[in-house]
């Protein structure tokens, strides 16, 4: 997942965690404030009506009063319930729900040691009512004394018809129960929590978009770091990281990483350019000393001993020789100044060339050839070069084989491309040393075989012509008993040109 996806799915998850925690909280604390605010009301009615207590003997006086008092609906609003001491229901207002029976109401209440007595005019301006709020009773509702001695208790419960808040409040002889309609309130936390479900995606919606935009502009740096080291290569160590200046850290980055491709650049600079010139200096000697030693050979007495060490100096000088003008050759690929002498060149005859020379070098070990190659197969490229780079691959094919072993050459256009392949017997690429094959002077397990000479530079070599050409060299294929390598190069040029 990339980082900038991470950082703002975190952050939303954070703050997804926040929210909801805070919005549990505030709504928890909103309907218990809800509650209290019914509870509050119940005592407030209790405490400015106690005739309802009061009117012992004729308790149809109290749904008159309800109906002064909360107008016709009074019903769809409040209800009451007196009890004796025994649990004898005296009476129940008209609207008293029939679902909820009296007697399963438990209506225990514990003696209130801090009881007061309320009269009339107690609680006078205390509290809130419904319709009406503030009026007394009516006839008969007004100058009796009542105390209330037992601690009030208050519980939700569900009707068929809807929420009721009941409040029990208690003298030493009867239990009052008052029940408000809780609808209201309930509708109200309900539109509150359904508000905060519909905000809640939005605003995580809203931080998980900052945390892009934020991540973005925090990651801006290291994408540029990112796309520049890509770009560097051997040809290409003058690139530099350009410096943004989003922020001190990153631009601290950005300094430190780009001195050091200076002295990376320096460094491989130097290094080139040693190799370049070393094998440049290495040309001359060695042409001369090769030149002594065949006047030297050719003056030597047959079968001598003299004529013995010229031979096997002549051979080490050549051998040298070959490895200077390889490294040569690599020192200018990677300083991006390899010279192109670019010409058609057909090499569907190129390659049958090489096979006849390749037939005469594998006469002693019995190989045989498997070649299909597409005719008139044409590209524009260096042909000495390019020659070069395929004979190392048909003579390794050859080197790194078996007695009566075979050899399959392939030579065909697939699009605009020209793909040659060419595959051997034999034991097979250790896989320990295949992604280090085309590594300089690195031979591996092969170099333990006395059948096998060489350098270690022929297939650096090879990739690295093909790769000036604008192809590649690849291993495509090694076990035991068979090694396959695949050349790509571009069909750049129109197959009816004579070569």
């Amino acid at each position: 997942m990339p980082s900038r996806l991470k950082i703002a799915l975190l952050s939303a998850a954070i703050s997804g965690v926040v929210l909801v925690a805070f919005g549990l909280t505030a709504w928890l604390l909103v309907s218990r404030q809800k509650l209290e605010s019914v509870d509050t009301e119940i005592r407030s009615l209790a405490a400015r009506h106690p005739g309802w207590i009061g009117s012992r003997g004729n308790y149809q006086r109290l749904d008159d009063a309800l109906e002064f008092i909360f107008g016709e609906a009074h019903e769809n609003q409040i209800i009451l319930l007196v009890k004796d001491a025994g649990g004898t229901v005296l009476h129940t207002s008209s609207g008293w729900p029939k679902d909820l029976e009296p007697e399963k109401l438990d209506c225990s209440l514990e003696n209130d040691p801090n009881a007061v007595t309320m009269g009339a005019d107690a609680g006078a301006g205390m509290g809130r009512g419904r319709g009406g709020m503030g009026r007394g009773l009516g006839p008969g509702g007004g100058g009796a004394q009542v105390t209330f001695t037992k601690v009030p208790k208050f519980q939700t419960v569900n009707t068929s018809r809807c929420e009721w808040r009941l409040g029990m409040l208690g003298t030493a002889d009867t239990t009052l129960v008052i029940g408000l309609d809780y609808a209201g309130p309930r509708k109200e936390l309900n539109r509150i929590r359904n508000a905060f479900l519909i905000a809640l995606p939005v605003a995580l919606f809203l931080v998980g978009l900052g945390g892009w935009i934020i991540a973005g502009r925090a990651l801006r740096p290291l994408k540029t770091i990112a796309d520049t080291a890509e770009r560097i290569t051997a040809r290409g160590l003058d690139q530099r990281i350009p410096d943004s200046g989003d922020s001190p850290e990153a631009s601290r980055v950005v300094q430190v990483l780009n001195r050091m491709m200076d002295r990376l650049e320096a460094s491989f600079r130097q290094a080139t350019r040693f190799s370049a010139d070393a094998s440049h200096e290495l040309k001359t000697p060695l042409t001369v000393m090769q030149g002594e030693l065949e006047n030297a050979l050719q003056a030597a007495a047959p079968g001598s001993p003299e004529q013995q060490l010229f031979t096997n100096l002549l051979e080490e000088t050549q051998r040298l020789g070959a490895i200077t003008r390889s490294l040569l050759l690599l020192a200018q690929a990677d300083a991006g100044q390899l010279m192109l002498a670019r010409a058609p060149v057909d090499l569907s005859a190129e390659l049958e060339g090489m096979i006849e020379d390749a037939r005469v070098l594998a006469a002693d070990s019995r190989l045989t050839f498997d070649v299909q190659c597409q005719p008139q197969l044409r590209v524009e490229a260096d042909r000495a070069l390019l020659h070069t780079a395929l004979f190392n691959l048909v003579a390794n094919a050859i080197k790194y084989n078996e007695p009566g072993g075979k050899i399959e050459i392939r030579l065909a256009s697939d699009a605009d491309k020209i793909v040659f392949t060419i595959g051997n017997t034999g034991s097979g690429i250790p896989s320990a040393d295949q992604p280090k094959i085309f590594d300089r002077f690195y031979r591996a397990g092969r170099a333990s075989s006395p059948r096998t000479d060489g350098i270690g530079l022929g297939l650096s070599l090879a990739r690295e012509i093909i790769r000036a050409h604008g192809g590649e060299l690849l291993l495509k294929e090694s076990r035991p008993g068979w090694t396959l390598f695949a050349v790509t190069l571009p069909a750049n040029l129109d197959t009816s040109r004579p070569a």
